[in-house]
């Protein structure tokens, strides 16, 4: 019985538990891993995934609604958009269409979301929105024409 209490087992053999609960708890770690690991690939892959509709009129949709928002139109210049992407956000899937111009010598990017050839929602751009890596084409923001640009404001000549 005194062997059992001796000094050396109180003062060495206990280290050696957490050493073998520890080494058990990284295996038991290992294996759920490896267990629910092939899961996981579907978080890429949205199961509820719907098909694009036909592409909308989105240079129009564009100028009709930026013509409405933006107080005097003729002060902006330089407008350019990009072709429309089918993107899931929280409201659900629908058109992303980026519009590039210039505000007083300010470069503003606004992102416009398209849905049953409507504007459903439209802010500022944010990285999210990846806007930034879109290529873009110019167009008349008067006239909804893709390919040209939007005529300067001529000041008076008197």
């Amino acid at each position: 019985m005194a062997g059992l209490w001796s000094r050396w087992r109180i003062f060495h053999r206990p280290a050696l538990l957490p050493r073998v609960a520890r080494r058990l708890a990284l295996v038991v770690i290992l294996a759920a891993t490896l267990a629910v690991l092939p899961g996981c690939s579907e978080i890429a892959q949205s199961r509820n995934a719907v098909p694009p509709p036909a592409e909308p009129s989105y240079v129009t949709l564009a100028a009709n609604y930026l013509q409405s928002v933006l107080k005097d139109v003729r002060s902006y210049d330089g407008f350019e958009i990009s072709a429309p992407r089918w993107v899931d956000t929280i409201k659900g899937w629908t058109w992303l269409t980026c519009v590039r111009f210039n505000d007083h010598g300010h470069a503003r990017i606004y992102a416009i979301f398209i849905v049953d050839n409507a504007v459903a929602d439209a802010r500022y751009a944010v990285g999210t929105d990846k806007c930034e890596a879109q290529s873009y084409a110019q167009f008349d923001l008067i006239s909804g024409a893709l390919g040209q640009p939007t005529a300067p404001v001529q000041p008076p000549l008197y």
